[in-house]
């Protein structure tokens, strides 16, 4: 049974949530599943093939945990495994988003053990959070975006796999993020609270992140 300050952090946290908090998440979760399947359907070599699909698995799971959290009104303790299974599944798109631009590097090794240490790192985070390990909101932030620093390396060399137009766009995603999770570590700019406050800029920028690099990806299958 949730305790009483328990009960009254819930209501406090349901009566300042802004209407539209998930909204674009619960759109956004549609839209992955629909690109996860394109992206099925479409003729890829092997390895690449799979990677894709990790890359479009990690959407749909992030969409759709972050969309349920936010959504919908939950029981104390509900709330709190969802919150961590939300904070959890940022980890694994993270890593699913970079998978498909590793995959594409085949010069060397480099990518190779990039991939494993952002894939350890990400399980890591991940495992530590759904265990209740609590972070403040500004290092959990900096996590976010330390890890998908991993990526650069990888990212120096893509130019002369894809083009350096496809990775100014992947570089594009990435800065979004980053702003992103600035914003949601500052609560700033925080626009309209009770309808859309800065939790909502921040989910967007994430929908556009994670949009700008399914376009290229799928760039890269249907014209490569």
């Amino acid at each position: 049974m949730a305790s009483r300050d328990g009960i009254d952090t819930l209501l406090l946290i349901e009566s300042v949530k802004p209407r539209l908090r998930g909204m674009s998440h619960a759109v956004a979760f549609v839209a992955a599943l629909v690109g996860c399947l394109q992206l099925a359907l479409l003729p890829t070599p092997g390895t690449q093939y799979v990677a894709n699909l990790v890359f479009g698995g990690s959407l749909v799971l992030m969409f759709g945990v972050s969309a349920t959290y936010h959504r919908f009104t939950w029981g104390m303790d509900a709330y709190r495994r969802i919150q961590r299974c939300d904070h959890a599944a940022i980890y694994i798109l993270i890593a699913g988003s970079f998978t498909p631009m590793a995959t594409l590097d085949t010069t060397g090794d480099t990518s190779l053990y990039l991939l494993w240490l952002m894939w350890i790192a990400a399980l890591t985070g991940a495992g530590l959070t759904l265990a209740g390990i609590h972070t403040s909101r500004g290092l959990r932030s900096g996590l976010y975006v330390a890890l998908g620093a991993l990526a650069t390396p990888v990212m120096l060399r893509l130019p002369e796999v894809i083009g350096s137009g496809r990775v100014a766009w992947l570089v594009l995603g990435g800065a979004l993020y980053a702003v992103g999770a600035v914003i949601y570590a500052r609560r700033w700019p925080d626009p309209v609270p009770t309808v859309f406050g800065y939790h909502e800029i921040f989910h967007l920028l994430v929908v556009a992140a994670a949009g700008v690099h399914y376009a290229v990806i799928l760039d890269i299958v249907t014209r490569r």
